[in-house]
């Protein structure tokens, strides 16, 4: 799908439900993320767990990213997109700057 119909559907959610069920939807998906990443992390230091267990946790990880990404995608909508932007390139510059002192 392009993102302009993305865009257009992500608006239709934001009008229908509102701004303010939007951005608890993105905070709920986010403890999601995180508790999908601490099972992920204990499974990959438990050698013992069966490796049904270990897709399983690996694709609700999978699906937990797919979630916030989503959510991400329709606060650029909702949130000032090129102040976001700006900070984004501020932040990966300083990143860059942080990898090339600890080379």
């Amino acid at each position: 799908m392009k993102k302009k119909e993305r865009d257009a559907i992500y608006n239709q959610a934001i009008s229908q439900w509102g701004v303010t069920a939007q951005i608890d939807q993105m905070i709920e998906e986010m403890a999601e993320l995180t508790v999908a990443f601490n099972k992920y992390k204990r499974l990959k230091v438990c050698k013992e767990t069966d490796e049904e267990k270990r897709k399983k946790v690996y694709n609700n990880l999978l699906m937990e990213l797919g979630d916030v990404s989503m959510c991400l995608e329709q606060m650029m909508l909702v949130f000032p997109k090129n102040k976001i932007k700006k900070i984004q390139e501020n932040q990966f510059k300083r990143l860059c700057e942080l990898l090339k002192k600890e080379s």
